[in-house]
């Protein structure tokens, strides 16, 4: 009976959410996911945090506005998770799409889906959230806004480049499963959400993600280049490809084991085992898909942003990973793409002892470094590559280290290195009297790499001229 409950739940999803639909695929906006997205983004974390909702709209104003009379309500304070307790802020958010509203008006849950295995936060402040929705009017809000919504879910695949992702994957990687086997593969929006993306098994038939919003997509699509809708694409193609990825994986788990240690790989990214190297290879894929099908828009630079991205996760070593992916996937010829996968873990296997992040030896504190005639000196941990240009940014900042707002960005082409490369100098033009100089920042097109292959940690100096 509850597999029926399950199929009939997620039926009512699709059709309500998208009724143009093909295949196995499906864009949704459900009702309750959104209340769940909305509810914490009236929390005092979430107002205050600059990263955990998308707040650059006009609907983000409008949720505030229409949300003003109950912003006291003891359910924001129940639900009020900060980044430490983000296994609760996401279970809430997420399980929001395993509840679905009664012929009385409440939530009830009608899946079988914990997105956070042990975390039940929704489920436990059940009482509170019926009782917010039926004090805040979030079912006429939502039913406002069904315009919008439509909008959304019916550019989001166009626009996102949807279906040239999953041509990608199932022609390259290959389909984990047949569409005879009556699959579900759904994508499941908020306009709110703006970080921890995810990727879930709902049920046996079923796979979802659960995407980040761009700013495009809350603002709008129309004249959006092509660079920003394939840097965008990333936040879906990284979670849509651990549909394919994993199931390979799986098949080598005792190989994974055997030749990729996370103590050596992985710097405080939380990801334990299999799921810290599915991480690497499914970010590595993305790299693959930009080059193979989007090479006329300079894609070299934002797969370099991405690799940037996740070494600040803790996957330092991504551009080494992602270029040994490349180098296999280029000389594979007609081999399947899990045919790379031994050649890839005996190499793993076979650099760990040179596999560690580079670091800058000093700055990095809020203590000033005099700089004379705008030489700056930067000392290194490990030996770098030398000769090649790379960038850094400046900005602005008072005695007490408070910002300006005012910002630039400069390539050093000539820079004097030590003889054994774990030192530079190099001069910059810079008009603020005190300044942070950033290294390896995210915009960075020519980051530092260490001999190793190994991008620098994202470093920075604090400096004052002299």
């Amino acid at each position: 009976m509850k597999t029926k409950i399950v199929s009939i739940a997620i039926t009512v999803f699709v059709c309500c959410c998208n009724p143009k639909v093909q295949d196995d695929f499906h864009i949704v906006l459900p009702e309750t996911y959104e209340l769940t997205n909305i509810i914490l983004a009236l929390t005092d974390y979430a107002r205050e945090d600059p990263w955990e909702v998308m707040k650059n709209s006009s609907y983000y104003n409008e949720v505030l506005a229409y949300f003003e009379p109950v912003k006291n309500h003891p359910l924001l304070d129940s639900v009020n998770y900060s980044r430490e307790l983000w296994e609760d802020y996401l279970a809430f958010r997420t399980d929001g799409f395993a509840f679905a509203f009664d012929e009385h008006n409440k939530l009830k849950r009608v899946l079988d889906f914990y997105s956070v295995r042990g975390h039940t936060p929704l489920d436990n402040h059940l009482e509170l959230v019926n009782d917010f929705v039926e004090k805040s009017g979030f079912r006429e809000f939502f039913r406002s806004k069904k315009e919008f919504y439509d909008y959304l879910v019916n550019h989001y695949r166009e626009h996102h480049l949807v279906d040239e992702m999953r041509s990608f994957l199932d022609e390259k990687v290959g389909r984990p499963y047949a569409l005879s086997d009556n699959r579900r593969y759904l994508v499941v929006l908020s306009p709110l959400v703006s970080r921890m993306n995810c990727h879930r098994k709902i049920d046996s038939n079923t796979d979802a993600d659960f995407p980040s919003a761009s700013i495009e997509f809350v603002n709008g699509f129309d004249g959006v280049s092509m660079v920003k809708r394939i840097i965008s694409s990333h936040m879906l193609f990284t979670e849509m490809d651990h549909g394919y990825i994993n199931p390979i994986s799986d098949k080598y788990a005792d190989l994974i084991a055997d030749n990729f240690n996370v103590d050596i790989w992985d710097s405080g990214s939380g990801y334990t085992g299999i799921n810290c190297f599915n991480e690497y290879m499914t970010w590595a894929v993305y790299t693959l898909f930009i080059k193979e099908r989007y090479p006329q828009y300079n894609v070299d630079s934002i797969a370099t942003l991405w690799q940037l991205q996740n070494a600040t996760r803790g996957f330092f070593a991504q551009n080494l990973f992602t270029d040994k992916v490349e180098e296999l996937y280029s000389s594979k010829g007609n081999r399947s793409f899990e045919s790379m996968y031994e050649p890839l873990l005996t190499w793993c296997k076979s650099i760990e002892n040179n596999v560690s992040e580079p670091v800058t030896m000093k700055g990095s504190t809020n203590e000033f470094i005099s700089v004379q005639e705008g030489v700056v000196e930067v000392v290194f941990s490990k030996p770098m590559k030398a000769g090649n240009p790379f960038g850094v940014s400046l900005h602005e900042i008072d005695a007490e280290g408070r910002g300006s707002g005012k910002n630039m960005s400069m390539t050093v082409y000539n820079a004097n290195w030590s003889e054994d490369k774990k030192t530079v100098c190099f001069t910059v033009e810079c008009p603020y009297e005190r300044y942070v100089l950033f290294l390896n920042r995210w915009g960075s097109g020519q980051p530092l790499v260490s001999v190793n292959g190994i991008f620098l940690q994202g470093s920075y100096l604090f400096l004052k001229a002299e």
